[in-house]
């Protein structure tokens, strides 16, 4: 299944020529879903012209191309003339698919994926509940249904990683596409107006976007990964849109000594070796294609700690060109075979845990 990448938008916060600009650049760039609400605005002073608002970016957004989501529920959609048995306006409104946010009853989830207008129908996956296998009991089309975890303005509320991943596992046993969010740095529009950084899990709230968005895709469990604020700056849309989303990588910064060859080396498509050692992620088949180039000792460390990669030099011939990731601190290099390259980012070593064996995996060279 194809990654892809969104954005959040709250246009009853900002101007239609805002938004378009926003939804231009970030077109430009390979964006193709876009995220908006009503519901957080339902009761609140003209919330007609404000869901007006919104309902105009959406189609806006729409006939540039975007996949469209609208987070409601049961108010919500009575506002702008929908229902859970009748979502026909979404065609004329420019909506793809509708997030059901507040409760509804299993079978109504089900039974509203065989609507006429052919909306899809995107569910809350942050609660680790039974929603969704109640949902399946009753049959629905799964091609019309998603899943979509939270965003978490408030500080320190967002999901801890495992518990994360444990709410993907509901969702993937279905074979369901799911969502999960990044935050924007900068933007402060958001259904709580003011904040920034809105991610999913807490981890993420202040890396940088690219290693948040990374702490995503790189589980193999999340297919669309959007911002949940606004506005990204334009260096941020570029960032996650320079992310690989299909091979984990690894930006790292290489050591002043470190050669043309051995840089060479590092941009190999790497895979961790299948018959693991738990020293250190071993990519092997380097030293098939480089056996022959010259790989001199140089001044290194004499112990290495966990991220630190490494290249063998040419004090032992047979491992020459190896290249290997350390996963223990302290790891003394006996026969002075390494040479020191580069150390993963601390905003990037979760990513160790995902370099499972054969997983392939590559560097940037930043």
């Amino acid at each position: 299944m194809k990654r892809k990448i969104g954005l959040s938008i709250f246009p009853e916060q900002s101007t239609f020529e805002k938004d378009k600009n926003y939804l231009d650049k970030a077109y430009s760039l390979g964006y193709e879903v876009m995220f908006t609400s009503i519901l957080h605005f339902v009761g609140s002073e003209n919330e007609k012209q404000k869901a007006k608002m919104v309902l105009d970016v959406v189609k806006y957004a729409k006939q540039k191309g975007f996949y469209t989501i609208v987070d409601v529920e049961y108010k919500s959609m009575e506002l702008i003339g929908i229902s859970i048995n009748d979502t026909s306006k979404c065609n004329e409104y420019g909506i793809d698919c509708l997030r059901l946010d507040s409760p509804s009853l299993p079978a109504e989830i089900a039974f509203v994926t065989h609507n006429k207008a052919k909306i899809d129908i995107q569910l809350n996956m942050s609660n680790n509940d039974s929603l969704i296998d109640n949902v399946m009991d009753f049959k629905p089309l799964s091609h019309r249904l998603s899943g979509c975890h939270n965003f978490y303005p408030l500080e320190f509320t967002a999901l801890p990683f495992n518990y994360f991943l444990e709410c993907n596992q509901r969702y993937l046993k279905y074979r369901l596409n799911t969502s999960a969010f990044v935050g924007s740095h900068f933007g402060e529009m958001t259904s709580a107006v003011g904040q920034k950084e809105l991610p999913t899990i807490e981890e993420q709230r202040h890396l940088p976007v690219a290693q948040q968005a990374k702490l995503l895709f790189y589980t193999d469990q999340i297919d669309t990964v959007l911002f949940g604020n606004a506005y990204a700056s334009n260096e941020e849309l570029e960032e996650l849109a320079k992310v690989d989303r299909d091979e984990l990588t690894f930006d790292i910064k290489c050591d002043n000594e470190v050669s043309e060859i051995e840089k060479q080396v590092l941009l190999f498509d790497h895979y961790r070796r299948g018959d693991i050692t738990e020293y250190f992620i071993r990519s092997t088949q380097s030293r098939v294609k480089f056996k022959n180039e010259d790989i001199p000792s140089r001044n290194s460390k004499s112990s290495y700690n966990i991220g630190d990669v490494v290249i063998i030099n040419n004090n032992d011939k047979k491992y020459k060109g190896e290249i290997h990731i350390i996963l223990k601190n302290n790891f003394i290099d006996k026969n002075n075979k390494y040479n020191y390259l580069a150390t993963i980012k601390q905003s990037e070593m979760r990513l160790l845990e995902f370099v499972t064996p054969w997983k392939q995996f590559r560097f940037n060279l930043t």
